[in-house]
């Protein structure tokens, strides 16, 4: 045999030791970032599941209520003008600030909405705020003014 065609077979099994050395190391990572990535949604998710368990509780719908008759002192009665409320679940989110956002859709109406957020303080949940959409504004304007 010549030197050239030792250098030559030489020359390929490097690039073949590398092309593997590179595949494994490509293997690794993708195996590593798609473990990562699973680990964030599993968290995310349980996180999440333990925010609708919080709004499903018995506490949170005493806090839904305590909030529904401060905006119409008369909810939930047949004078009231909210006479019924159901959570939006898809609409749970973490607020930065540690509450839990969610609507509250008045009436059966999806344009009557009732944005709350609900905060832990000394494990008792309050109500920390309100927004009303639009139209539940208006709709409660209307009542209060006449």
């Amino acid at each position: 045999m010549k030197d050239t065609d030792i250098d030559n077979q030489e020359l390929s099994e490097i690039k073949k030791i590398k092309r593997r050395t590179l595949v494994a190391f490509l293997g690794v990572f993708l195996i590593i970032v798609i473990g990562t990535g699973g680990k964030i949604y599993m968290d995310n998710k349980r996180f999440h599941d333990k925010m609708v368990n919080v709004v499903k509780s018995s506490q949170a719908k005493k806090e839904i209520e305590l909030g529904l008759t401060d905006i119409d002192s008369k909810a939930l009665t047949p004078e009231g003008i909210i006479n019924s409320y159901e959570i939006d679940y898809g609409s749970i989110e973490h607020n930065p600030m540690g509450a839990i956002m969610f609507d509250v859709i008045i009436n059966g109406n999806d344009k009557l909405i009732a944005s709350f957020d609900l905060n832990k303080h000394s494990n008792t949940l309050e109500y920390g705020g309100i927004v009303l959409s639009e139209n539940s504004s208006d709709l409660i304007d209307e009542v209060t003014y006449d």
